[in-house]
């Protein structure tokens, strides 16, 4: 019985895996879609480097990423530390946005690639997925977690018999 107790939970765990992949792969296309347009309207018209224009691009996909992952892809997960999750997912954002756009760096500045299709080859091509997997795994565990299950034999969670609440751990509540 345990065991397929074991295999039903993983089972479980990787379908709502799967459909947050899903969901987080939609969001993505619509940020690539945000990015690829400001990246390429910032390129053509404003005279803004390869490397400049590209961050412009992953500023605006990054916003569009932030209300579809928060609202949709982890609208489930609890929103109870709106400022922390939102300094977190800027962090990552940043540090994503460093590796997405390094390509292009390397391709307009290293390899001597300065066309505008050289700039999104290096960033969509190779930059977005390696970016992307960094983002979506980041995402996951960190910035939306999921809620902590409680506790299977009732020690800290449910402990309403000496006067505390599991909500408000420091507040008693009438027995």
């Amino acid at each position: 019985m345990l065991i397929i107790a074991l295999i039903a939970k993983i089972v479980a765990t990787v379908r709502k895996l799967y459909a947050e992949m899903f969901k987080f792969g939609v969001v993505g296309a619509i940020g690539v879609i945000a990015d690829v347009s400001s990246s390429n309207l910032l390129w053509r018209y404003t005279g803004l480097s390869h490397t400049v224009a590209s961050v412009g691009g992953t500023c605006v996909a990054t916003v569009t990423a932030y209300i579809g992952n928060r609202y949709w892809v982890f609208g489930d997960r609890p929103a109870d530390a709106r400022r922390r999750e939102m300094a977190l997912f800027a962090l990552i954002s940043l540090i994503g946005l460093v590796i997405e756009n390094s390509f292009v760096f390397v391709a307009d500045h290293m390899l001597g690639f300065h066309s505008i299709i050289a700039a999104n080859v290096a960033k969509f091509v190779f930059g977005l997925p390696v970016a992307g997997v960094f983002r979506f795994t980041t995402s996951h565990l960190f910035v939306f977690p999921e809620a902590i299950a409680a506790e299977p034999y009732g020690d800290a969670a449910d402990d309403t018999e000496n006067g505390f609440s599991a909500q408000s751990p420091t507040t008693a509540s009438a027995p």
